[in-house]
């Protein structure tokens, strides 16, 4: 299935094969049929092709003018790839939990408040906000002496970073300005450190990143609160910004209803766009405040804690949200984000700048949760609409099947993104950087939900001289697509279903059956969102017989997924002052694959020829996309 780098059609997944006709009506009204329950099982049998089987491909060595590789195991000591590589963790340098303070006094907050930005959100009564605040702290509870004193100072270091971030929620100047070129809040950290001075969390040089914005999404307050206290539904509401995250001790529930004290330790592990942007692991408290009946205080702050023994590169200064629910079904969400992170822990050059500006900042946060609210919105629609009726998704639950299946892939495409190891099913890692292109092989052998045996990662990232929005149109157009992406095979797709996951017209599912002459039995799943700060195209190939048991409504949580895709940002002019207008210099683009290289029964087996079979397939396709926007290669 490559053109010029590809796997032979004869290797796709096979199901008998119906003539069909190749113009869009009759593609409509072909109706897709729906396995009987003894005939197919997706979570077991769904057929991934390994790249044992695709690189015998009579078409393939011819494209990649490459010999069949021997393989080679991996226990012989001449293998020049170290399949299994444990990674190391190092020690644990943080102190216990228990003789970590905030490294600031805090005044009491009951005057000199200024009043909340009018303009963006609905005001609050602040001196009525801050008295109960002053009376409603939590109190240290009765607790077994041995454990009183930890506790108590739990506590501490959670009141005082709720006080510090109800500041800075609350107050704009002198704290906050709006810049006049583009409207987002500046931070004056000179006049914030002479009224906190504080030293530094974090050992050598280090830079704070201090962000603030504010937007409307479409959710419960409540409900809202509910998703950030549960580690795993975080993680769903941030698929593109958290990794992984766990909820470590439960200090406090909070009240029932309103889980107002409700206080966690956690660890989070977030990432951006790119496998060139190190991952930023923080162990937090989050502690859950309700201020007003309808407005929560949401407040995170780092904390070195035993019980989680990580260095940390990063640490996470007061920050969070404000949820003030305005309507039925809509909140206000005002979000401060502060980091302090060690400054020679630096992405790449190439994507420097993208990180300083965006890539961790609050606009980000904000965005990601308005748009998966719109998301969620669309999942819970009780009936099909009407824009999406008379295709092939027939019921209500096939549609809900469909979605959680592609927030699936979108979950794990981001969760692999960074190529790093650390999960628990895939801890045996080797990385290779290879022209430019990191390759990583890992081993599956229990996660439920990816396919097993060897799996091979490539990424790469790239320029191009357009802006964002026109190179994701570009990606997603599918009369564009056989230019660059070797599922087509040189020919053009069409969306068989098409599921709107939000507002902007390019966050849409869609379900896109390629016109291969004589192939009936593929179809590709496909993910795409864009907003302000970048975009993601997220796709994984599949069987008929599998499409058809997640459209009848059926289970898909166990289904094998192994997707690919591509992240747009912008690419930052460097040295724009904060507060100026960021001159874009067109797109960053970053490109990941991945393979099964191999089944269970010969999952050490391994070559280097394997690594440049994909390694080929990453650098064609760039070179595909950059021949079809009319850029030098």
């Amino acid at each position: 299935m490559l053109i010029n780098s590809g796997i032979d059609p004869r290797f796709l997944p096979s199901l008998p094969s119906p003539p069909h006709d190749t113009s869009e009506g009759s593609l409509l009204n072909q109706t897709v049929e729906i396995p009987a329950s003894d005939q197919h099982i997706p979570a077991r049998d769904q057929h991934i092709p390994t790249l044992d089987q695709l690189i015998h491909a009579p078409g393939l060595s011819t494209a990649l003018d490459q010999n069949t590789p021997t393989l080679i195991s991996t226990c012989e000591q001449n293998n020049s790839i170290r399949v299994v590589e444990q990674e190391i963790q190092e020690p644990n340098h943080g102190i216990n939990i228990s003789s970590v303070t905030l490294d600031q006094d805090m005044p009491s907050l009951g005057g000199g408040i200024s009043a909340l930005d009018t303009d963006n959100m609905p005001p609050l009564d602040l001196d009525a906000i801050f008295e109960i605040w002053d009376n409603d702290m939590l109190p240290p509870p009765m607790m077994n002496q041995s454990t009183d004193t930890e506790h108590a100072l739990t506590l501490q270091i959670a009141n005082n970073a709720m006080e510090e971030l109800m500041k800075l929620l609350s107050m704009n100047e002198p704290f906050w300005f709006k810049s006049i070129h583009d409207g987002k809040f500046i931070f004056q950290r000179e006049i914030y450190q002479k009224e906190y001075p504080r030293s530094n969390f974090l050992r050598g040089p280090v830079r704070i990143e201090s962000s603030k914005d504010l937007r409307e999404v479409n959710m419960n307050g409540a409900h809202l609160v509910e998703m950030f206290l549960n580690s795993e539904k975080w993680v769903d509401l941030f698929p593109t910004i958290v990794k992984r995250a766990q909820t470590i001790q439960e200090h406090e529930s909070g009240l029932p209803g309103n889980r107002d004290g409700a206080l966690q330790l956690m660890n989070a592990e977030i990432h951006t766009l790119s496998h060139l942007v190190p991952t930023r692991e923080f162990v937090f408290l989050r502690y859950c405040k309700q201020i007003v009946a309808g407005a929560w205080v949401i407040g995170d702050v780092s904390v070195d804690s035993s019980k989680c023994k990580i260095t940390p590169q990063a640490w996470r200064l007061p920050s969070g949200c404000l949820i003030q629910e305005m309507t039925p079904g809509l909140c206000s969400v005002s979000w401060v984000e502060r980091v302090e992170v060690i400054e020679n822990i630096q992405s790449r050059q190439i994507y420097k700048d993208v990180v300083g500006n965006h890539a961790y900042g609050a606009e980000r946060w904000v965005s990601t949760l308005q748009r998966m609210c719109e998301r969620f919105a669309c999942a819970l629609v009780e009936t099909i609409p009407t824009c999406e009726a008379g295709r092939v998704i027939r019921s209500i639950e096939g549609r809900r099947s469909i979605l959680q299946l592609a927030h699936r892939m979108v979950r794990t495409f981001c969760g692999t993104l960074d190529m790093k190891g650390g999960d628990t099913n895939f801890q045996n890692l080797t990385k290779i950087n290879k022209g430019g292109v990191k390759v990583s092989v890992r081993v599956n052998t229990t996660e439920p939900g990816a396919p097993k045996g060897m799996i091979l990662g490539a990424a790469t990232t790239f320029r191009l001289p357009f802006s964002p929005q026109n190179v994701f149109d570009f990606l997603i157009d599918n009369k564009e697509r056989p230019k660059w992406d070797v599922l087509f095979c040189g020919n053009e797709g069409h969306d068989i279903q098409r599921i709107s996951t939000g507002t902007n017209p390019g966050n849409y599912i869609s379900i896109v059956r390629p016109f291969i002459p004589g192939e009936n039995s593929m179809m590709i799943l496909q993910e795409s969102y864009a907003d302000a700060l970048g975009s993601m195209l997220v796709y994984a190939p599949f069987d008929m017989d599998t499409i058809s048991f997640a459209m009848k409504g059926k289970d898909t949580s166990l289904m094998p997924i192994l997707p690919s895709g591509l992240t747009i940002s912008p690419n930052v002019q460097s040295n724009v002052p904060e507060g100026q207008i960021d001159k874009s210099t067109g797109s960053l683009v970053t490109l990941m694959f991945q393979l099964l290289a191999s089944s269970p029964s010969r999952v050490g087996m391994v070559d280097n020829e394997f690594v440049g079979l994909v390694k080929s397939l990453v650098t064609s396709t760039v070179e595909k996309i950059k021949v079809a926007l009319n850029t030098p290669v």
